[in-house]
């Protein structure tokens, strides 16, 4: 997994962060709910999919591999005083990586530490475009998949691969990459687009949130594009073309998008220039000295399967789904996507991982279906359209609330809220959560009025903050409703007074970090001789 940034300035694309208006689209959420889970169904593939290459994780941890030896630290020293250029310095670092590099094999029939091959190195080594070795740490890996625990992810695998290995060599090969650097997606997550690390790295090719970012996969509330297997896989050509570039060596690219390039600069600097020399030190860690040989296991085994007893009939081989894109302007339940183009929800998610929720984003956004669906979708998408298009209200929960409560005053389940924020049921929510609220064509037009003063009836001795929304109210103050894409300043404006003033009124401290919801009403004393003003909603 990649565990940190590289030439970040000339290779990343900067994304910044999406910027939303209440009511209709809500701002960007904060990074708690950003992070928060997807809906039932993504979540429970996305549970299943992490817990696979978490469960082949651990068996790696526990298996007896055999431990590569540490180098001779003082030839090392000795070789690194010699300078790249001395001859005896490259005997030196001959004799180091003998132990674990391949060697021809005197029998040019066949691999003496890989039988069932049935031919010789240089015969397999050609059948790649990658480096492949034949040495102990190798094999190991191979025995490795073969273990029960291990061998029923692997039949995964290996069935998957079908599905994505044209898309991704095509990628690979446009990129100018090894087309065979698939086989590093199979030992990142098995080619699950929804699996999930221990360390936050996320999709096919595990990136974690920063470096994907900064790669110009998009994550927000709504979509992970780290979860998507073109993009990411795009993204993960540029920095594994970066790293080769730097190393001029694939075993040392490979180590390096596992582990950073850092802890390679810092191997080779201690005279360590190959990966197998590297492994046999002390600088890389565990998981990283097991990644290339792990990298060349799967590789031989995916095109040798049936000579490691995998059989043809237990792989259920996957299939790409050819696709085409259609735009939808506005957010909409994806199961009025699904009825527009007469196929099913399931069919959505599965073309469209990177989508978090059970609607598209707040914005335009192409949306990918089945080849051929197009048609329908264009057919009936203008009466299924004019009815489905979603807003939101932007809600934060002030002590006393549940999300029962909160569903209720905007008219909308409670299943829907939870589902909406990635929230189980029954789970306590803190104070200060804020959440995303979907609302009809109506809700959008009254509900967020409704939801502040049902709220307020609710639950007012729920804080000091709550308390003086009802109470101005019913004391027959003048207020005003707080619409969409208000701000403390533009209500000072709207209803002639100065900034100061209206948080004076409303105990305000600091109007540049307070925040406003929608259909909050704040008191208004309006100078001598002017009616009193009540603001509606906006819809």
């Amino acid at each position: 997994m990649i565990r940190t940034t590289f030439l970040l300035a000339l290779l990343m694309v900067a994304t910044g962060p999406v910027r939303v208006v209440a009511a209709v689209e809500p701002p960007e959420p904060p990074v708690a709910e950003v992070n928060a889970g997807d809906v039932p169904e993504v979540e429970k593939e996305l549970e299943a999919q992490s817990a696979e290459i978490d469960e082949v994780r651990l068996a790696e941890e526990k298996a007896v591999l055999v431990p590569l030896p540490h180098p001779e630290d003082g030839a090392a020293r000795e070789a690194v005083r010699l300078g790249t250029e001395s001859p005896l310095r490259q005997r030196i670092d001959g004799a180091l990586s003998r132990d674990t590099a391949p060697m021809p094999e005197e029998d040019a029939g066949s691999i003496a530490m890989l039988p069932e091959i049935g031919h010789d190195l240089r015969r397999l080594q050609a059948e790649y475009d990658i480096p492949i070795d034949v040495n102990e740490a190798v094999v190991q890996y191979v025995r490795f998949f073969q273990t029960p625990g291990v061998r029923k992810h692997f039949v995964k695998w290996l069935g998957r691969l079908p599905r994505y290995q044209e898309r991704y060599r095509a990628i690979l090969r446009e990129a100018g990459l090894p087309e065979d650097t698939i086989y590093l997606a199979m030992i990142e997550s098995g080619f699950a687009n929804l699996a999930y690390s221990r360390a936050k790295a996320a999709g096919p090719w595990q990136f974690i949130g920063s470096t994907g970012k900064r790669m110009g996969l998009q994550q927000d509330f709504w979509v992970d594009e780290r979860r998507d297997p073109e993009k990411s896989a795009r993204a993960a050509t540029v920095y594994l073309k970066a790293l080769y570039a730097e190393f001029g060596d694939w075993r040392l690219a490979w180590a390096g998008y596992n582990a950073g390039e850092g802890k390679i600069e810092k191997a080779k600097k201690k005279g360590q220039l190959d990966f197998w020399t590297m492994a046999r030190g002390k600088i890389l860690k565990r998981e990283t000295k097991g990644y290339v040989p792990k990298l060349m296991a799967a590789a031989i085994i995916s095109k040798h399967p049936e000579a490691f007893g995998f059989r043809k009939e237990e792989i259920e081989a996957e299939r790409w789904t050819p696709y085409e894109k259609v735009t939808v302007p506005h957010a909409v339940d994806l199961e009025a996507v699904a009825r527009a183009a007469e196929v099913s929800t399931h069919e959505l998610h599965e073309l469209n991982p990177e989508l978090r929720r059970n609607c598209t984003p707040p914005r335009a956004y192409a949306v990918k279906l089945p080849v051929g669906s197009s048609v329908a979708f264009e057919k009936n998408w203008g009466e299924v359209g004019s009815s489905a298009e979603l807003g939101f209200a932007h809600h934060t929960l002030v002590k006393g609330e549940g999300i029962a409560t909160v569903a209720a005053a905007y008219g909308v389940s409670t299943v829907t809220v939870l589902q909406m924020n990635g929230l189980k049921a029954g789970k306590r929510v803190k104070p200060g959560t804020e959440l995303v609220i979907p609302l009809g064509a109506q809700a959008r037009r009254q509900g967020a009025v409704a939801a502040a003063e049902a709220l307020a009836s609710a639950a007012p001795k729920a804080s000091q903050a709550s308390k003086s929304r009802p109470a101005a109210a019913a004391s027959g103050q003048a207020t005003v409703l707080v619409r969409a894409g208000d701000s403390l300043w533009t209500i000072s404006q709207r209803v002639g007074v100065k900034l100061q003033q209206l948080c004076d009124w409303n105990g305000i401290k600091n109007p540049s970090r307070h925040k406003l919801q929608i259909g909050q009403q704040l008191v208004i004393a309006p100078p001598q001789g002017r009616t009193a003003v009540r603001a509606s909603a906006a819809g």
